[in-house]
């Protein structure tokens, strides 16, 4: 009798397994991770609150990358979930956020997105069914562009490709510059990083940055560690190449242990 419960426990172990434990490939999605919050306590449900969260269901998926390509963007914008329940039938589905932020990794082979409902599973629930679709913006590869010796004053101009990027704010501020450009939103979109020289080669390091975005037009502002305003700035961009856009379409059934 012993010996027939211990295959039984084994046959479910196995089924449990992820998919790429059996020899074939790696899902595109997988699931990261699960929190599931209860009502907060105190004044209207609010003072209290386990892991500081509201109360509800959130799932962390971890996205892969196509081979040979890299991760530009998740667009939350454009995920979306066709069902999200719990194996006892309740419909978890309504006012689902795609939490803001996604992120990453440095590789660019790898993403991480949330999504939460407000609602909790049914008491006595032991899994968890969702199945969606994903957005990514990926790329094959990248190329450096590099502006030459681009005046830190108000209306100068350069051009890169088809692109002309105009400096509309230059103000130091103690040991900071803010230095302000205006670039097609498109060319922002591509861009996977910049870099900022002196005339000597120095690369001076960017203290913050943050962008404002109207129609086509962005106005993209760099805090840049340095002293005294130089003559001239030579200006690197990163920009993203053979871009496209991907949905991925997934569907995950998890119980606590995953």
């Amino acid at each position: 009798m012993m010996k027939k419960a211990c295959i039984i426990v084994m046959a479910g172990l196995f089924l449990s397994l992820p998919v790429n434990l059996m020899g074939e490939e790696k899902p595109d999605v997988e699931l990261a991770g699960m929190r599931i919050v209860g009502s907060g306590y105190g004044l209207n449900g609010t003072e209290l609150r386990a892991f500081h969260q509201k109360s509800g269901t959130s799932l962390a998926l971890v996205v892969r990358a196509p081979k040979n390509k890299k991760i530009v963007e998740v667009d939350d914008s454009n995920c979306s979930l066709e069902k999200f329940t719990d194996d006892r039938g309740l419909n978890l589905l309504d006012d689902v956020d795609w939490g803001g932020f996604p992120k990453i990794s440095k590789s660019g082979n790898l993403a991480l997105v949330e999504v939460s409902s407000p609602k909790r599973p049914s008491k006595g629930a032991s899994r968890v069914i969702v199945q969606g679709t994903i957005q990514l913006r990926v790329a094959a590869s990248e190329k450096t562009e590099k502006i030459e010796n681009i005046k830190p004053e108000v209306g100068a101009k350069a051009k890169v490709g088809q692109e002309v990027i105009e400096v509309i704010k230059v103000q130091q501020e103690n040991e900071d510059l803010i230095f302000m450009l205006k670039i097609n939103r498109k060319f922002v979109d591509n861009m996977k990083e910049i870099r900022f020289y002196t005339p000597k080669g120095d690369l001076i390091d960017i203290l913050g940055r943050g962008s404002f975005t109207f129609g086509n037009v962005s106005q993209v502002e760099y805090n840049l560690n340095t002293k005294s305003l130089p003559e001239s700035l030579t200006v690197a961009i990163d920009l993203w190449q053979e871009l496209e856009t991907l949905n991925i379409s997934f569907e995950i059934e998890t119980g606590l242990g995953f």
